[in-house]
């Protein structure tokens, strides 16, 4: 991996308005997908490369460290896993993956405490976990492929215990053919717009003042480019009430 100094993410700037407001989703057009077979069919197959650059990556794991709070009772969720986290290797906590590929899941050395084996977009319960279970979920470049989004950020802000934190991760690679068909319409401004706005319409849960934005590899957090590496990153993430 790149290996990038620690960073001081405290200088980070909130990308967001204070006066954003939600807007309407249209589930028939914007969560539409080119490839709507079944995901399992897609997933089938492990896929061990990562998707994402090592010097994205290497961000995403130092941002990780800095905004959950580790003990050995933090539980931890990590959604839409798979062979690799992003967490630290040195993670103090518990850590259960819910991802698409059996295979993947088990060479996933982050997660002490087990994993499940579930399709979000067939069934987007999470109703094997209780109410106030976790501290943290973290979804890593996968919130594009959710086609229930609201009802998925719901569940999260269900399983969350107060001011939990839930911590969504995107670049600008994906699969097209899944991905939803509004992001692929977007540049990468108006889809941190897009990924804030599932919180804004769960505020039953999450708490409007907690949502933030960033982006890493901007020229003045970081630099655009460093050499081979060229990936961007972007977080948004928002506390439970």
């Amino acid at each position: 991996m790149n290996r990038i100094s620690k960073l001081d993410f405290a200088g980070l700037k909130n990308l967001l308005s204070s006066s954003l407001k939600s807007f309407l989703i249209n589930p028939s057009s914007d969560l539409k997908r080119e490839d709507e077979t079944n995901d399992s069919e897609f997933y089938s197959t492990p896929r061990f490369v990562h998707h994402i650059d090592d010097r994205a990556r290497a961000v995403l794991s130092q941002f990780y460290t800095y905004t959950i709070k580790q003990s050995p009772e933090t539980f931890t969720l990590d959604l839409c896993s798979s062979w690799t986290s992003h967490l630290p290797e040195n993670f103090v906590g518990r850590v259960h993956g819910l991802g698409m590929n059996e295979l993947e899941l088990r060479e996933n050395q982050s997660l002490n405490e087990g994993y499940t084996v579930q399709d979000l977009n067939s069934n987007p319960s999470l109703s094997k976990f209780s109410s106030n279970t976790f501290d943290a979920v973290i979804c890593s470049v996968s919130i594009d492929y959710l086609i229930h989004p609201i009802e998925i950020f719901h569940e999260i802000g269900r399983i969350l215990k107060p001011n939990g934190l839930f911590i969504t991760s995107f670049s600008n690679r994906c699969f097209p053919t899944k991905v939803i068909r509004r992001w692929l319409s977007m540049n990468e401004p108006q889809r941190v717009e897009w990924v804030a706005n599932y919180f804004l319409q769960t505020n039953i849960h999450f708490d409007p003042k907690t949502i933030k934005a960033y982006s890493f590899f901007d020229g003045e957090f970081l630099p655009t480019t460093d050499k081979e590496f060229i990936d961007p990153m972007y977080i948004v993430l928002g506390n439970k009430n």
